[in-house]
């Protein structure tokens, strides 16, 4: 089967998935005492996941399969391991109470969005995507907030969680209307999709080059 060029982006997105994963591994010497382990057992989780839906959509090409897997496993699983990973940080500062809520609203966004719109035919669940891209979006700048204005920010470098944040920063925010508008854009504007498609998959490898970037300089508390 000749590669085209949608494949070859998807593989790509695979290798930064895959690269983010051995950094973990490679240091997990400095990390099994610490929550950041499970950051390692996330990506793992993510890395098999995303390529054996690779596996399903183009070689088996059974696309409803790949679609429930994303909708009911991946996406869910992303943003319940961020919002706990913000817990973890948020914890020892009193403020474990904003990460709690975010994922209260996740969670009654997705099974209002199942239960209303559960009859509808939708290429993707963009409410509770988008709640839950915007929650995540508020945790990740009250830690900018936290960061800058504490002595850790003199350490930034150091700072696992500084690295991971960056780059939720930029997928979250950068691809925040893609998915936002994902019916409207698939079912419209075809052409538009397919080309906000690349900018958020470009994004998408940026964040796991920065989770990389965070095993091999952070230093975990």
């Amino acid at each position: 089967m000749r590669m085209n060029k949608y494949l070859f982006i998807r593989l790509l997105l695979n290798f930064f998935e895959l690269l983010a994963c051995v950094a973990g591994f490679i240091s997990w010497k400095k990390v099994k005492d610490s929550f950041w382990k499970w950051l390692v057992i996330y990506l793992s989780l993510i890395t098999v996941t995303e390529i054996g839906n690779e596996y399903i959509g183009y070689r088996l090409g059974n696309e409803r399969l790949n679609a429930g897997i994303n909708f009911f496993f991946s996406i869910p699983l992303q943003f319940i391991f961020f919002f706990w990973l913000f817990y973890q940080w948020f914890q020892p500062r009193n403020e474990k109470r904003w990460p709690l809520a975010g994922a209260a609203i996740y969670f009654i966004s997705l099974l209002t969005e199942l239960l209303y719109f559960g009859e509808r035919k939708l290429w993707f669940l963009s409410f509770s995507y988008t709640t839950g891209n915007i929650v995540l979006l508020l945790l990740t700048l009250l830690f900018f907030y936290n960061f800058m204005n504490s002595d850790e920010i003199l350490k930034y470098k150091n700072s696992m969680m500084f690295w991971v944040s960056l780059g939720l920063l930029f997928f979250y925010l950068g691809s925040l209307p893609f998915f936002g508008l994902w019916n409207t854009l698939a079912t419209g504007y075809p052409n538009v999709f397919n080309q906000y498609w690349m900018v958020q998959m470009g994004l998408n490898c940026l964040m796991y080059l920065f989770f990389s970037i965070a095993f091999i300089w952070g230093k975990p508390k």
